[in-house]
């Protein structure tokens, strides 16, 4: 008996210790280098954003008119604006805004997204078809132009922006949910949860739902650098943030007429929003690479 409790020993010890799921995800996440570049390149915006009163070095709002449109100098590394404005100083404090409509607007995507997509596969019948046809419908329009016609309803604004950039994105993580719920719901851990007598609130959202977080995780992180082109695109045509709040998209609506007299004007709010789109793709493809089950050793 002691001889087979010390070959047990010995086979734990030379197979060290026991993997999980996560470890295994983690692992060869922080062996993608893609991967460890978004994270760099997004964890790079985010120290930004939050402190940005530390680091910029000027005022984003403080107009200088007799110093508009100045190119990069000494003083003012990015250069000026069409109103004399420091344009790295406006960038730092415009990650704090693109940011937040990314992750404000995905997040209240993933709610309501989630939520329709598991009561409508879960449900099925009658209650599925309907619930599925109307996200068609809102899938059949391009999502920047259902957006503008959400914002030019709602009035322009900062929120009613994060609130239309959310409701076109609902469709996509409420059929992301279905699909997991169908593939699930005829497991047999879910027949026998039925057979037993669990109410259906309790297998959808402690035995089903759970299923789901993988592809929501990675879509997610994927459609934050989507909405915040969305975004970009809103407020480069004056219906996001209002002056003189700096909002990369807007800075690039602003600096527009002077594309060929003063390029340093869309240039760097234009190369800022490419890095934290690109950002947050290296880290999505990274994250769908990684918690992908197929790949578990």
């Amino acid at each position: 008996m002691n001889s087979i409790r010390r070959t047990n020993s010995d086979v734990s010890e030379r197979m060290g210790p026991r993997s999980s799921l996560f470890r295994d995800a983690m692992r060869r996440l922080f062996r993608n280098k893609l991967a460890i570049t978004g994270l760099v390149i997004m964890g790079t915006f985010l120290l930004t954003a939050i402190f940005a009163p530390l680091i910029a070095p000027y005022d984003p709002i403080k107009q200088e008119l007799i110093m508009r449109r100045r190119p990069p100098s000494q003083e003012h590394a990015l250069g000026r604006d069409d109103l004399g404005r420091d344009i790295l100083s406006r960038i730092i404090f415009g990650a704090r805004l693109s940011l937040q409509v990314g992750v404000v607007s995905v997040g209240f995507a993933i709610v309501i997204g989630a939520v329709i997509g598991a009561l409508s596969g879960y449900a099925g019948g009658w209650v599925d078809n309907i619930v599925m046809r109307l996200m068609d419908i809102m899938l059949a329009f391009p999502a920047l132009l259902l957006a503008l016609a959400i914002v030019t309803i709602l009035g322009p604004g900062l929120m009613n922006m994060l609130y239309a950039i959310g409701i076109v994105s609902i469709p996509a993580y409420a059929r992301i949910v279905r699909a997991s719920v169908l593939s699930v719901k005829e497991q047999d851990y879910i027949l026998a949860a039925r057979a037993i007598g669990a109410p259906p609130s309790r297998i959808l959202f402690r035995n089903v739902f759970p299923n789901t977080l993988t592809p929501l995780i990675v879509q997610g992180t994927l459609g934050i650098g989507t909405a915040i082109l969305d975004a970009a695109g809103l407020s480069f045509l004056g219906l996001g943030a209002q002056p003189p709040r700096p909002e990369w998209g807007a800075m690039l609506g602003q600096g527009r007429y002077a594309v060929f007299t003063a390029p340093h004007i869309v240039l760097f709010p234009g190369m800022a929003i490419m890095l934290t789109v690109l950002g947050f793709n290296l880290l999505g493809d990274g994250l769908r690479d990684s918690l992908d089950p197929k790949l578990r050793v």
